[in-house]
């Protein structure tokens, strides 16, 4: 509600730089690139009495931003968004609540929708609906830019006819601002007497302070935008992984930046410096001692998008090395002072590979600007590097922090301030472990963490009993917050440099013993809710694999920035350590009740028990997966732009999903088929659904179609 309840008049602005405009036929809305300074991209904002969560959007025609029940198009999800005049002004189909995310908002509708801007090809395109957005590539369709819009900035028939039902006459008298001062007769009466809702809001005046211009309301949507700072405030050096799994890494040139698989290589660490007098930029120093430079210089002669480079600038005051961190969900956008943002290509050679800065205007390109970032120490494989990394202290930083070295290696590592370490003492999962003799861990898969037979890969298995997935804990000397885990082998549990898969982001995690212990056999815990992380000295993290083969039941340890949860792991403790090192402040009376010599799975913390003996955290009943399906033409073809119809499965089997799609399709003699990631070719489903209730998206084929022929 902060973006509204001092706006008399709003734009809405969608993902795709379009406004949300009233169609000239009074009763569609759409989306438009070029009515932005339009009369009808003005939204008049209504307070709702009795329900300060709630606003009513009034178009320039006098009708409301409505969710009606009729939908957009037969057969698929998505209901039309109109503008109508209410019977009652009780109405909740005129009533929108909105829902901040980060510096945007959601608009969701009293049956839990949200307004939605679609794009694609038509009739989708510029179209507006209400819905829910269950793929990831459409979850910024429900996101808007609020923008407030200056009362000076309206014209005379705008002001006439999208005056609230409840004013009376307005006079009009030009300032020395140029900006209309409004007055009318008695208005402060006729307020308090016949608009409630409206004494809420502050009243029409001369006073330039109650409404900001739109020029001003950016300067305060850019303040708002600069919530990115949180990744940098405690980071000394840092990785940038861009969606397509690479990260941005200084080139041996010392000139040029790029993307690479490499993350581990001393080329992808970033230092973070902070500039004295701005708050909300930073700049980026490559291990070349270079920074991060918005050049000039076009990529490509005649295309959009300016090169990227490493520099050193004549002076510390050139605005072309700092840069501007924009929060976005859980990743950042990287803007330049012009306003354009840090850019990772993909497609064919040139754009491969290559970084530039830009705007991105279509919507396939819009997760090219985000970047993910992790907070990284100098690993031991880096020592080479240590003594010339450290000593390349700013020219232009204004905040020393120290550098000290690792008590367990001897590697140099980059500390933060104190409030770091205080930040990561909070967040510690050394609790799970320090009663623990030996453990199991469990993934989000319901599998737990084992150890090969060959004793040398790790695996994922459900056999929890197994003698496989035991692992003894063992504590390093000196460190406080790192452990080791043994397997049944008498080997430890490593994170290695080899790739699991050539091409892909992931290394092994394997059973070693080495000669000399390093920092590959250690772990650091990180508590997350009633779960822990298991991160490498190098800042990646113990994963646990899903899908389809070769990744189904592995293990590696990577940088997620899809499946978060997948790094997850619950902890059973399976021996308690006699005569357990430090206290801890939890679970004090464990101890007492569990002999060593027998085995006991216990957890760590014990979840709150409800009457009748239901803890918060027990399991409930499955409801099924969700099913999205599309038909298929008669060369297979899908429209894969438009989300196809979904419904709940409760069944097990490919031959009941089969019936259930039948039914749902008015079909016979169908073939489910599933869409090739790498080709993008159909091919039958004849074996089992995939494991826990994963959601799917299959395509309906005829068996009488050409394409079905293929399948025989």
């Amino acid at each position: 509600m902060e973006f509204f309840n001092k706006a008399k008049a709003v734009r809405l602005k969608s993902h795709l730089d379009k406004y949300l405009v009233a169609d000239d036929d009074e009763q569609t809305v759409r989306q438009s690139r070029n009515s932005g300074a339009s009369k009808k991209a003005r939204w008049t904002v209504e307070l709702v009495e009795g329900n300060p969560h709630v606003i009513r959007l009034k178009g320039c025609n006098g009708k409301y931003l409505t969710a009606t029940d009729e939908a957009f198009l037969l057969g698929v999800t998505g209901k039309k968004v109109l503008q109508t005049v209410p019977v009652t002004m009780k109405d909740n189909s005129v009533e929108w609540e909105p829902i901040k995310e980060g510096y945007k908002v959601k608009l969701r509708t009293k049956g839990g929708k949200f307004l939605r801007a679609n794009g694609a090809t038509p009739p989708w395109r510029n179209s507006i609906t209400h819905d829910l957005p269950h793929r990831t590539a459409t979850q910024d369709w429900v996101l808007w830019e609020v923008e407030m819009v200056d009362i000076s900035v309206l014209d005379n028939e705008y002001i006439s006819s999208c005056a609230s039902s409840f004013s009376s006459e307005y006079e009009y008298s030009a300032s020395n601002t140029r900006s209309p001062s409004i007055t009318h007769e008695s208005r402060e009466n006729s307020l308090q007497s016949t608009a409630a809702p409206e004494s809420r809001r502050p009243s029409i005046s001369t006073s330039q302070s109650r409404w900001p211009s739109i020029a001003s309301d950016r300067s305060s949507q850019t303040s708002g935008r600069r919530g990115g700072m949180e990744f940098f405030s405690k980071a000394k050096a840092v990785r940038f992984q861009s969606h397509l799994g690479k990260y941005l890494v200084a080139d041996e040139d010392e000139e040029t930046v790029r993307q690479s698989r490499n993350g581990a290589s001393h080329k992808a660490r970033w230092t973070v410096e902070f500039i004295e007098g701005k708050n909300t930029v930073i700049r980026l120093k490559s291990c070349h001692g270079n920074y991060l430079t918005a050049a000039d210089e076009p990529f490509l002669l005649g295309m959009t998008g300016k090169k990227v480079l490493q520099t050193i600038p004549a002076t510390k005051m050139d605005a072309s090395i700092e840069w501007e961190p924009v929060k976005e969900g859980n990743c950042v956008k990287l803007m330049t002072r012009e306003g354009k943002f840090l850019r990772a290509n993909g497609g064919t050679p040139p754009w491969r590979n290559s970084i530039t800065h830009d705007i991105p205007h279509r919507t396939a390109t819009q997760n090219w600007v985000l970047w993910g970032v992790d907070i990284v120490d100098i690993c031991i494989s880096d020592s080479d590097l240590g003594s010339s990394f450290l000593s390349r202290t700013s020219s232009f930083s204004s905040l020393p922090e120290d550098y000290t070295g690792s008590p367990d290696t001897g590697s140099p590592i980059i500390q933060s301030r104190r409030s770091c370490n205080e930040s990561m003492k909070q967040v510690s999962g050394m609790e799970f472990f320090k009663k623990a003799k030996s453990i199991r861990l469990k993934s989000h898969h319901d599998k737990y963490l084992t150890a090969g037979d060959n004793e040398e890969s790790t695996i994922q298995d459900r056999a929890g009993s197994s003698n496989n997935a035991k692992w003894t804990v063992e504590f390093v000397e000196g460190v406080d917050n790192i452990i080791r885990l043994k397997s049944c082998y008498g080997k430890y549990l490593s994170a290695s440099d080899e790739q699991f898969l050539l091409g892909v982001t992931g290394n092994k995690v394997v059973q070693t013993f080495p000669r000399k212990l390093d920092s590959s056999v250690e772990w650091e815990p990180i508590r997350d809710g009633m779960k822990i992380k298991l991160k490498t000295r190098c800042g990646d993290y113990l994963r646990a694999n899903g899908g389809l083969p070769p990744w189904r039941n592995s293990v590696t340890h990577d940088i997620p920035h899809r499946h978060h949860d997948w790094i997850l792991w619950d902890v059973d403790v399976v021996e308690i350590r006699q005569g357990s090192p430090p206290k801890v402040s939890q679970s004090e009376s464990l101890e007492d009740d569990v002999n060593s010599s027998s085995f006991r799975l216990m957890s760590p913390a014990f979840p709150n028990v409800q009457p009748g003996g239901l803890s918060d955290d027990s399991p409930r009943k499955s409801e099924g997966r969700l099913i999205y399906y599309n038909v298929a033409d008669d060369y297979g073809n899908v429209n894969d732009a438009v989300e196809g119809p979904s419904f709940q499965f409760k069944g097990h089997g490919l031959e009941e999903l089969t019936e259930k799609l039948a039914e749902e399709t008015g079909l016979e003699n169908i073939i489910v088929c599933s869409r090739n990631r790498v080709n993008g070719k159909l091919y039958p489903l004849r074996l089992s659904l995939p494991p826990n209730n994963a959601t799917m998206h299959v395509v309906v084929v005829p068996s009488t179609s050409r394409v079905a022929s293929d399948f025989i």
